[in-house]
């Protein structure tokens, strides 16, 4: 009876040493565990919100869409001018007319006369292909930049797509704030639209550059100044602001309807309800007299897409002669600033009160 008592003696004392005993101090040399400040613990989401995207295929397929909205036009315009280089000059001559010949006839025009012709028209066609007209061209593709959709659908596919399929709840059980969690998002997000401006700016500058060379017209810089330089930087800014205020949208719907898809189909819809919505208020303040008109005509004016657009077009008036914005800078960022307190706000209250254990 002696030695069991000892023995069950010896045992409750290994379990109280087990139960009691710290967590060892070091750790295989593939954890590296890193400084737990919010700043630290808050890049380290980001590095891992764009590891995810890097290693998605829809994010190269949405990457390769993005190069090739930023060369469609270069490279259009590039081979109608390669064609146009390699035309004999006689065929750029003026078609004579009965009014312009007389009782004389036409009078033929000189080598010389046809081949100044020709390089008038090689410098008009590929005047798209020198800047400052060919960083319109590479950044924004028209009034409705494509570029916003696959924005869209990136940010749309990491905001929602975890809470459909669960994943979320082990998130959150990791250690990290939810807070760190979405502001992760956001700043994954803020990259990608700083990656994506510049990649798509310099990929459509230089290949356009590069097509003009067939031209023979040579890129003038009179227009380059440190004044020019700065509305440049402003314009891509705002660009880059234009496309997160979309990416904020999507996240919202993401983050709203637990999906990958409201997130995309939520963001897309606001895209392109905007300018119909903006239409409509147009069309029915002509039909409206006195104060119902100009309320009308003033909402158009405080939509989120309209603001954001005001300040790529008060920049774009001084890099490329178009005409700006009847806004002003000061109006579009408050109005601006309000949708994004807004949007932001309302996530961070969903994240945060948000049961995820069902």
């Amino acid at each position: 009876m002696g030695i069991v008592s000892e023995m069950g003696a010896n045992d409750q004392e290994r379990q109280s040493n087990v139960e009691n005993a710290s967590p060892l101090t070091t750790r295989v040399n593939t954890v590296i565990l890193g400084r737990m400040d919010f700043t630290s613990v808050l890049l380290r989401l980001i590095g891992m919100e764009l590891y995810k995207i890097r290693r998605r295929s829809m994010s190269k397929v949405l990457g390769t869409l993005a190069l090739t909205l930023a060369l469609l036009v270069p490279l259009a315009i590039g081979v109608e001018l390669a064609v146009n280089v390699n035309t004999p000059a006689r065929s750029f001559a003026p078609s004579c007319t009965p009014s312009s010949a007389g009782s004389q006839g036409c009078t033929p025009l000189s080598p010389a006369a046809l081949q100044t012709i020709k390089r008038g028209v090689l410098a008009g066609l590929s005047a798209p292909l020198r800047l400052p007209s060919a960083l319109e061209l590479a950044t924004t593709q028209g009034e409705l930049n494509p570029a916003i959709i696959l924005m869209i659908i990136l940010v749309g596919s990491i905001a929602g797509g975890e809470m459909g399929t669960g994943t979320v709840r082990l998130m959150f059980t990791r250690g990290p704030w939810r807070g760190q969690f979405l502001l992760a998002k956001y700043g994954a997000a803020l990259v990608c639209t700083v990656i994506g401006v510049l990649g798509m700016a310099l990929t459509g500058v230089i290949v356009a550059q590069l097509f003009n060379l067939l031209s023979g017209v040579p890129q003038s810089f009179g227009f380059f100044t440190a004044s020019w330089l700065g509305h440049v930087l402003l314009y891509l800014l705002a660009t880059m602001l234009n496309w997160f205020m979309y990416a904020v949208v999507a996240i919202f719907f993401g983050v709203l309807g637990r999906s990958t898809s409201a997130g995309i189909v939520g963001a897309l819809t606001w895209f392109f309800a905007e300018p119909i919505v903006s239409s409509i208020l147009t069309i029915a303040a002509n039909f409206s007299v006195g104060f119902a008109s100009a309320f009308l005509r003033a909402l158009p004016d405080y939509l989120m897409g309209n603001n954001a657009r005001t300040l790529q077009l008060n920049q774009a008036q001084y890099l490329f002669g178009t005409a700006g914005s009847p806004e002003s800078n000061l109006q579009a960022l408050i109005t601006l600033a309000v949708y994004l307190g807004v949007f932001i706000g309302l996530t961070w209250w969903l994240n945060e009160s948000r049961d995820v254990t069902n």
